[in-house]
């Protein structure tokens, strides 16, 4: 008989039973239209692509990623979305048993690829200020050191609280920390606090994450990118299998980054929608949101779960958190303007049930 791993026991496959029509759940970028960039494909894409692997550096769509971020391409590398990276990052700097440490809450698939690795994996929770969540470097470092955490890695702005945290305290961890740090930016575009891209020269333990997914609404494309300095991505290559981006996807997203003033231009739009929903939510007395600076929201009322069941049976979706710090919050992507308007209408029918 096979023996299956007894980590998996009691893991199960995540797969969507159901896609809705007005899918609020994944934060995607829904105000983009690429159709054009499709039309454009066969000029720039040829059988070749298909017949063979071809250029495994992916040169070209590192060239161009690196120049919109700023950086040297020595310090980029590419990876089937950011998540794949992750997953890199882990198998590279962690040897079985070493701590891999990140805040509470944070995005899940952190805990998925270290319990894969077989890793220890450690939370530190967030604190409630002033009816926000709030990052103390001090306390953070404290608890790295207790536990000797080898890898901290955390999302800012943070995924799924939407809130980005105070520089400064983010600057501290930085400088502070031992081992490796990581910064997932896959909301940067849609957040006031600047990129800590800007430190990879300056610091040689720091790996910032980002990603098409998001801004550029390429999140089917599965594109993801890392930056460091040299010496990180030369490390993190050599874990990354050779020819795992497909020719396909690095054309495709090369193309798309040489379109950044639409891209720049629907950041805007979701800004502004954001920003309207964010008012509307803060007028009703009985919800309380967090401020955002992201593409999504995350709020709760005393009758939220009631809402997010009524909004499935309208064939919307998005996430409602039963469990943990966030329980009773509803994290909800920014969806187009007419998509948003009816979630505000299914909000009052709540309240006012």
């Amino acid at each position: 008989m096979i023996e299956f791993r007894q980590e998996l026991k009691n893991w199960k496959p995540y797969k969507l039973e159901r896609i809705a029509s007005h899918d609020l759940g994944n934060n995607e970028n829904r105000f983009i239209d690429w159709t054009d960039l499709l039309k454009g494909l066969e000029d720039r894409i040829s059988v070749k692509d298909l017949l063979y692997y071809g250029d495994n550096g992916y040169r070209e769509v590192i060239e161009k990623y690196a120049a919109y971020a700023g950086v040297a391409t020595k310090q980029v590398t590419v990876g089937t979305g950011s998540d794949f990276l992750i997953h890199m990052i882990v198998t590279t700097f962690l040897e079985k048993g070493d701590v891999f440490l990140t805040v509470d809450p944070d995005f899940f698939m952190y805990q998925f690829y270290n319990q894969l690795h077989d890793s220890h994996f450690k939370t530190f929770p967030l604190d409630w200020k002033e009816g926000s969540l709030s990052l103390s470097a001090e306390k953070l470092l404290t608890y790295a050191e207790q536990v000797e955490a080898k890898v901290l890695m955390l999302s800012n702005p943070n995924n799924p609280s939407s809130v980005a945290f105070d520089q400064q305290e983010m600057e501290k961890i930085v400088e502070g920390f031992d081992g490796l740090v990581v910064i997932d930016e896959a909301y940067i575009e849609f957040s006031d606090s600047p990129s800590f891209v800007k430190w990879i020269e300056r610091y040689d333990h720091l790996i910032v994450l980002r990603t098409l997914s998001k801004a550029f609404g390429l999140a089917g494309l599965r594109l993801g990118f890392a930056l460091a300095c040299e010496r990180l991505i030369y490390e993190l290559d050599k874990a990354i299998p050779p020819f795992s981006l497909s020719n396909l996807v690095a054309k495709i997203g090369s193309i798309a980054l040489d379109q950044q003033e639409r891209v720049a231009g629907t950041i805007e739009e979701i800004k502004a929608t954001r920003q309207d929903f964010y008012a509307f939510l803060t007028s009703l007395s009985t919800v309380h949101v967090l401020p955002s600076q992201s593409n999504f929201v995350t709020f709760t009322f005393e009758e939220a779960e009631e809402f997010y069941h009524k909004a499935l049976t309208q064939d919307f979706d998005f996430k409602y958190y039963s469990t943990g710090i966030l329980a009773g919050y509803i994290r909800m992507t920014i969806g187009r303007p007419e998509e948003m308007e009816r979630v505000k209408e299914l909000m009052i029918e709540t309240i006012g049930a």
